[in-house]
């Protein structure tokens, strides 16, 4: 009898311990990127992050990401354009003699059409950005650029301009900071409008958004306890596009990152960066592919940079095409 109870004992104690091991066995992990199609580039990613994890410190953790094509849509015109446009006509409607000059003239036939060619053919973007607000307090900048994003749509897809980010980058950007990767945007529109439309959406804040410096004059109320920076003509160098991105990448946070993420050739200065990292390291381009669900067109500029693909595959870099990998464009509300 004795021998009858020791051996029940024992099957319970059996049963008892394998219960738990067995639901952990049937337990099956989330997926991190479930707006993402089961491709070789997600499969990158995770296979980047499991690597990452095991040997990379915290505190090297760095993730970077070009935001206009990367993280949001920029065409027809992008987020820092239809600010600029909106400002400039709101000079020229309180003052039309400043339709002399040809930046409200485009102004004004952009706000009708963002794709007519007979502007886009030939402006100059950066003197269109900083007439917009000459003279202004770039936090009210960042406000006005704030406002009228959240309240105009793209008539293509009826969607609030503020709104238009894809949700597959979202939810990268979620994986590497559940993950502890300190995430920065790194753009190469003037840093007001990153900080217009960034932390809302992207829960960064402002030390995390790294854009083109304005130059600004600063000028102190103390009655008001307030300092208000003035745009000015021009910008601090560099601009915030090619080398000029690894150079503030380093200026202002003094490490390498170990994950680049951009869409053009515009961002190799970046994917470059972060490719000499001791750590584990991984660089991204997105192609811009789906006409149907997005728009389609070339990550390059010029005659000499139609080799793109090349410096892809030199350097070991991956590129994600938006048909194939993106399983949902538009981020979810």
């Amino acid at each position: 009898m004795m021998k009858k109870t020791k051996l029940c004992s024992y099957l319970l104690l059996f049963a008892l311990l394998a219960v738990p091991f067995s639901c952990k066995q049937g337990t099956t992990q989330k997926d991190p990127l479930p707006s993402w199609n089961e491709t070789p580039q997600k499969k990158a990613i995770i296979s980047f992050m499991d690597s990452a994890v095991k040997v990379i410190p915290d505190s090297d953790r760095i993730a970077v990401f070009d935001m206009d094509g990367t993280i949001a849509c920029e065409t027809p015109l992008w987020f820092e354009m239809y600010a600029a446009v909106n400002g400039l006509n709101q000079q020229s409607k309180a003052n039309p003699a400043l339709l002399k000059q040809s930046e409200y003239q485009y102004a004004q036939k952009l706000a009708i059409n963002p794709t007519d060619t007979s502007a886009t053919n030939h402006w100059k973007t950066d003197s269109m950005v900083w007439k917009a607000y000459a003279g202004v307090d770039n936090e009210a900048y960042v406000d006005s650029a704030r406002a009228y994003l959240s309240r105009t749509k793209n008539t293509k897809y009826n969607i609030v301009l503020s709104d238009m980010f894809y949700q597959p980058m979202l939810e990268l950007i979620q994986y590497l900071k559940d993950n502890h990767f300190s995430v920065y945007i790194v753009s190469g529109s003037v840093q007001g409008v990153i900080w217009s439309v960034c932390p809302q959406t992207i829960g960064l804040g402002r030390s995390h958004l790294i854009g083109t410096r304005q130059i600004l004059s600063p000028t102190y109320d103390p009655k008001a306890k307030k300092t208000s920076f003035i745009i000015q003509e021009g910008i601090f160098p560099p601009s915030n596009n090619k080398n000029g991105k690894s150079i503030d990448i380093y200026t202002q946070l003094g490490k390498t990152p170990v994950f680049a993420f951009g869409n053009t050739v515009g961002d190799f200065g970046m994917l470059h960066f972060a490719s000499t990292s001791k750590y584990p390291h991984a660089a991204f381009l997105l192609n811009h592919d789906d006409a149907a669900r997005e728009y389609a067109y070339k990550p390059y500029y010029t005659k000499d940079t139609i080799y793109w693909r090349d410096s892809l595959r030199i350097n070991g870099w991956h590129l994600v095409n938006m048909k194939e990998n993106f399983k949902v464009v538009w981020m979810k509300k």
